[in-house]
């Protein structure tokens, strides 16, 4: 195999030996990998292709707007429910879940912390089993597990019972995230995946809209009548989340290879369009050696310990309705109130994607200018007279623009990470992190420190400051990087060679060499000496 773009081809061989056949070509400067260990699933695709000309601006443009007619939908349906399903405690809460369920301050917090266990014990093995099974039919199985657990809920009546069905919730939503993002990776270049992973998230703040609306709905019915207004609302969530399923089973593609809304030249087509992002499509044997090196990578662990200090705010978001209702308003008045921080959120993301289509490259920037705005709002929470009602809701809502900084970051966890079991694993690390931070961010918001709670605002500020700081040292090190390997490119005076070989066995048992892409023989961004890091 050639080193184009820039595997070091010495050490391939020694890392994964069952991968390739030295021996077969001793002598020769290229290494071989055998079609069937490793290497890409779309190398079947893109061999014969290998040096074709480029898309022109039409034929790309025309290829990626029939990729956003069948993807985003998906996407966009799929997000909004989930943020519904994680949030149908913090709207449960001022629809009579607690008394009805006998619990206690610590205990409703503790709910939330169930979620984040299951989602932290199974976030692993879902990563694994994602590179075994095709990933879009995985991810429409979950859904359909969580729209049972969450449906079943209403029919609890005690902590145990609700404590084990957000732990089951937890577990089957986690695979989400890192399937969507590895999904988009597959079809979009760097740039286009971030934005629309951008969009998708966006459509948090839609559900946050929603769920105002859906909460003040069932506010109407009447409080003492069975079933409860909270158990309608987890009803009406579950009832949502089976139609998701079967949409997900019937229409989400699990690489472009099996996407059926494309033809063969199309297919072939999208492959070649992302091969700028040297990152591959998908590898379906979990190599070890990429594990190891996911665990030994410094940045895997930044991007954890942003994951983990990040979501220590979103307590918040299981304790909004109570945080507005303690502002002064009743039941009706807060599931109304509680719609403008979506809005906020809305807004903070679209102006971030319109940044990056102008700076394609400052994604870490963006981040900061995100999280900054909530850094003042944090301490005006702290600080503003408490009868100042409307300035308490206005800094409340602008807390809503630290989604730009958060999705910011977790697109760029979907694309500089190289090697399909390496990407995997970091993914599944940083929502490790992730999820470590919801479990403790509600054990801070208890009743002792109501209404102004003044120690989780100060928590909060903490964060946000910290944020900033962790961002800035990724993005060093990551040019840091980016420039110890142009000097090293610089001083060797070599060019990068572009392609790499796999046997193939034809149906009459002889074998030729194929002519692939390096970036579709699953190697890892240590190996590809030609990856940049974006930043």
């Amino acid at each position: 195999m050639s080193s184009a773009q820039g595997a070091d081809t010495a050490s391939l061989p020694e890392k994964d030996p069952a991968l390739y056949d030295s021996e077969k070509y001793k002598g020769s400067d290229t290494n071989v990998a055998k079609e069937e260990h490793g290497v890409d699933v779309v190398v079947g695709l893109i061999a014969g292709h290998a040096e074709d000309s480029e898309l022109d601006l039409q034929a790309a443009y025309r290829l990626r707007r029939k990729l956003d007619w069948h993807m985003l939908p998906l996407l966009f349906v799929l997000y909004p429910l989930q943020y519904i399903d994680k949030s149908s405690l913090g709207s449960s809460a001022v629809l009579g879940i607690i008394p009805d369920n006998h619990l206690t301050t610590d205990q409703f917090n503790n709910l939330s912390t169930a979620f984040y266990l299951g989602y932290i014990i199974f976030v692993g093995a879902h990563a694994w089993m994602m590179q075994r099974f095709p990933i879009g039919k995985y991810i429409s199985v979950n859904i359909g597990l969580w729209s049972v657990f969450l449906g079943l809920q209403a029919a609890c009546h005690n902590y145990g019972g609700l404590f084990t069905l957000r732990f089951l919730l937890g577990a089957s939503e986690s695979c989400i995230t890192s399937g969507i993002m590895t999904i988009m990776t597959m079809f979009y270049t760097r740039v286009e995946s971030t934005q629309r992973l951008s969009w998708t998230f966006m459509c948090n703040g839609i559900a946050s809209i929603a769920t105002g609306f859906i909460s003040f709905g069932v506010a109407h019915t009447k409080a003492t009548a069975h079933p409860r207004q909270w158990q309608w609302y987890m009803m009406i969530c579950s009832i949502l989340s089976v139609f998701v399923s079967m949409l997900y089973f019937w229409k989400m593609p699990d690489n472009p290879a099996t996407a059926r809304f494309l033809d063969a030249q199309e297919k072939v087509d999208v492959v070649r369009r992302i091969q700028i992002n040297q990152n591959g499509i998908e590898a379906k044997v979990w190599k070890r050696y990429q594990f190891i090196e996911a665990l030994t990578d410094v940045k895997t662990w930044f991007f954890f310990l942003f994951g983990a200090v990040a979501d220590l705010q979103g307590g918040v978001g299981v304790v909004f309705g109570l945080i507005i209702k303690d502002f002064g308003f009743n039941t009706l008045q807060t599931t109304l109130l509680s719609i403008p921080i979506g809005i906020a959120s809305i807004i903070a993301i679209t102006s971030g994607t319109i940044l990056l289509r102008y700076f394609p490259n400052s994604r870490c920037i963006i981040a900061i200018i995100g999280f900054i705005p909530c850094t003042i709002c944090a301490f005006l929470l702290m600080f503003l007279p408490w009868e100042n009602k409307a300035g308490l809701l206005v800094a409340f809502y602008l807390l809503g623009t630290n989604g730009l900084g958060f999705i910011m970051i977790l697109s760029l966890v979907a694309v500089v990470f190289s090697g399909h079991t390496k990407k995997m694993t970091c993914n599944a690390i940083f929502l490790v992190g992730y999820a470590l931070g919801q479990m403790l961010c509600t054990q801070f918001w208890k009743q002792k420190y109501r209404p102004r709670n003044m120690v989780p605002w100060v928590i909060e500020l903490c964060t946000y400051a910290f944020d900033i700081f962790i961002i800035c040292v990724i993005r060093w090190w990551l040019v840091r990087e980016n420039k110890r390997r142009d000097a090293e490119k610089l001083a060797s005076g070599e060019e990068y060679p572009e392609f790499g070989y796999i046997e193939h066995t034809q149906e009459d048992g002889s074998i030729v060499k194929l002519k692939v892409p390096i970036q579709f023989m699953d190697i890892t961004d240590k190996e590809n000496r030609a990856f940049r890091y974006p930043l």
